[in-house]
C-alpha cells in the first residue's frame, strides 16, 4: 500500500510491435503523422515524462474505452491545434505489476469526416469493430 504523500511507481508503457505495425506502419512513410509517432515512441522509450489523461468510458460518438489513457502526440502539447494526434494505451498485467499497452494511434479530431479517430480506431482494437 503506497504511503501518504508519496506518488505511485510509474506504470511502463509497452509498444507490441504488431499492433504498431497496424496502427503505425499504415501511414506513408515519411508522413507528419508517422513521424510524430515515431518522435513520441521514442522519447516515452527514452524515459520522457508523460501526461496522461483518461479517456471516456463511453463517448457520445458510440466509442467505450473504459480504463484508457490518451497521450497527446506531440509530446506535452495540448489542444487539437497543438497535438493533432494521440496515443489510447490500456492497462495489462506485465509479470507481477502492470503496463501501460499502446492500442491505437491516430487524429484526434480529423478534419475529414470519413477518417477515423484515435478513439474509434482505439474502439476498434478493444471490440473487434468500429463503433
Amino acid at each position: 500500500m503506497p504511503q501518504a504523500g508519496k506518488e505511485p511507481p510509474e506504470i511502463a508503457f509497452v509498444f507490441a510491435e504488431a499492433t504498431w505495425s497496424q496502427e503505425v506502419g499504415r501511414l506513408r512513410e515519411r508522413s507528419p503523422a508517422r513521424a510524430q509517432a515515431e518522435r513520441a515512441r521514442r522519447e516515452i522509450e527514452e524515459g520522457s515524462s508523460v501526461q496522461r489523461f483518461k479517456c471516456k468510458a463511453e463517448g457520445d460518438d458510440g466509442t467505450r474505452l473504459p480504463g484508457c489513457i490518451k497521450v497527446y502526440v506531440p509530446l506535452g502539447r495540448q489542444g487539437a491545434s497543438e497535438a493533432p494526434y494521440g496515443f489510447v494505451f490500456q492497462v495489462i498485467q506485465r509479470g507481477e505489476g502492470l503496463a501501460w499497452a499502446f492500442i491505437a494511434f491516430g487524429e484526434r479530431h480529423p478534419d475529414d469526416p470519413d477518417e477515423r479517430t484515435v478513439y474509434e480506431r482505439a474502439h476498434k482494437g478493444l471490440h473487434g469493430r468500429y463503433p
